[in-house]
């Protein structure tokens, strides 16, 4: 006699950048074992890896590309996907900094984990009234191609630049050499540059905060989740 096989659900969810509706299913228990095999090896190159594998095989709506959504639709996907595969409740154990030693159980609702926005959502960074940029969000493939997750820098400021704009000119990155962009951005000024890591700092995150108290000082703390890999 044949095993019965098990019908796996499917959900809904909208992307935070465009509000597009996406159906995916939960993990498998053979998706599972490859997280757990990147986890084990404290890579961020391979967590992302197992994470692009595991979102490109759930999500069900056809011609999305993972690794080009904005880093936070990218994670906020991979969390709604984990939801549904493991539960919503992740039990933590918070340590109390105070005495390094007191730990406070404090069960995590993934379903109060939002994207959160700080000021206007522009891809445009003015240095002047007709000078400027257009930029993109980063994906994945930009933090993997950095060498560090947590890294930014000249180099994803160059994957994520799409237009050089001066009053009625424009100039596109797909029309510019990595030589010429590289000299061009020696001429900036640190005034003008640093609008750039500002806008980089502001993008939309995943963020969660946790505030709780030591049970035997009665001292409260705060904790900041920020990106996937910190509600692991």
């Amino acid at each position: 006699m044949a095993i019965p096989k098990i019908v796996t659900p499917t959900y809904e969810c909208e992307l935070p950048s465009t509000k597009e509706k996406i159906k995916y299913r939960p993990f498998l228990v053979r998706e599972e074992k490859v997280m757990l095999v990147a986890l084990e090896s404290d890579d961020d190159n391979a967590i992302a890896e197992a994470m692009t594998q595991i979102i490109d095989n759930c999500v069900l709506t056809p011609n999305i590309d993972v690794s080009k959504l904005p880093i936070f639709d990218y994670e906020y996907l991979y969390l709604k996907v984990r939801a549904k595969s493991v539960g919503e409740i992740v039990n933590l154990k918070l340590k109390c900094p105070d005495d390094e030693k007191e730990l406070v159980d404090h069960a995590l609702n993934i379903d109060d984990i939002k994207v959160q926005y700080v000021g206007e959502r522009k891809l445009e960074v003015p240095f002047d009234d007709n000078y400027g940029v257009i930029m993109r969000y980063p994906t994945i493939r930009d933090f993997k191609d950095q060498g560090k997750l947590s890294q930014l820098g000249f180099d994803m400021f160059k994957s994520c630049l799409q237009t050089i704009y001066k009053g009625d000119d424009t100039y596109e990155r797909s029309n510019i050499t990595d030589k010429e962009l590289d000299e061009w951005i020696d001429t900036l000024t640190p005034g003008q540059y640093k609008k750039v890591t500002d806008w980089f700092s502001n993008i939309p995150k995943l963020e969660h905060v946790i505030n709780y108290k030591n049970p035997k000082s009665g001292k409260d703390f705060t904790l900041r989740l920020q990106g996937v890999k910190d509600f692991f």
